[in-house]
């Protein structure tokens, strides 16, 4: 089986975002904001799920492991939708934080919300054949590395550190070291498969989401037209959100899943 110890690397990065999100969500969850606690709840429980199907799938228990491929089917709707209304409660919060760079950063919020629906699709689609769905399954943690590992630094690490107002650029620097590492873990896993000769397409599409996502911050991010038109989206309300979300995942789901299903091949979910 591919990633054999998957779910140690994934158990880690789970620790990693319970730090960098303590402060700001785990720390404060009886006040925190409905939007948060739907992405934060369900980007949670998703990166459990990964652990689990890792975690099943080396145990070689089929039966636990489909049963986690359908829970996916639950998850992945709210999991949409709380990403379309978190960056809506970003964009349009009064502070300092959302002029420097929410409305920059908001078309890489729905890169990856984007990323993530295509890399679920395509592990459904290609459930049978192991090599491409483990591959598919894990690039869907790639959106959520970079603001994990921004928040590491801009809470805990000397120099980078965020303390007050004054300290907010650091977040510049933060966020582009996030991708960086992001990408470096991506390149690691494209190289291995360059090298043992794997299923190439799954880590060039999450390569190519970062790379998208860390150019649209620096480039048109920042244009006029772009901050018009996200300022329109945060106009659409939380309920309209949230049906699109629902309504996206729930087709993802039901396309992915009946795509091409006479395919031969190994089932792995």
């Amino acid at each position: 089986m591919p990633f054999p110890r998957a779910h140690y690397y994934i158990v880690a990065f789970l620790i990693l975002t319970i730090a960098a999100f303590w402060p700001s969500y785990f720390s404060v969850l009886s006040t925190a904001p409905g939007a948060h606690h739907i992405h934060g709840v369900t980007a949670t429980l998703w990166v459990l799920l990964l652990i689990w199907q890792s975690w099943s799938i080396r145990q070689r228990d089929f039966s636990l492991h489909k049963w986690g491929g359908r829970m996916s089917f639950l998850l992945a709707p709210p999991f949409i939708a709380g990403g379309l209304l978190v960056t809506k409660m970003t964009v349009i919060k009064d502070s300092p934080f959302t002029d420097m760079f929410a409305i920059r950063l908001s078309f890489a919020d729905f890169v990856s919300v984007a990323a993530f629906g295509l890399f679920y699709l395509l592990a459904l689609r290609n459930r049978r054949f192991v090599d491409r769905h483990a591959r598919y399954m894990l690039a869907t943690i790639f959106p959520l590395i970079p603001p994990a590992v921004a928040r590491i630094f801009t809470g805990y690490v000397p120099g980078v550190a965020i303390r007050g107002p004054d300290d907010l650029p650091n977040f510049a620097i933060a966020l582009n070291i996030s991708f960086l590492v992001a990408a470096i873990f991506n390149l690691i896993l494209l190289v291995n498969d360059v090298r043992n000769k794997k299923p190439l397409l799954p880590f060039t599409l999450s390569m190519a989401s970062l790379l998208i996502m860390i150019i649209s911050y620096h480039s048109f991010g920042q244009s006029n037209w772009w901050q018009e038109t996200v300022l329109s989206y945060a106009r659409v309300s939380d309920g309209v959100l949230i049906g699109i979300g629902l309504a996206l995942g729930g087709a993802i789901s039901v396309i992915g899943w009946n795509w091409n299903r006479r395919e031969t091949g190994i089932s792995s979910a």
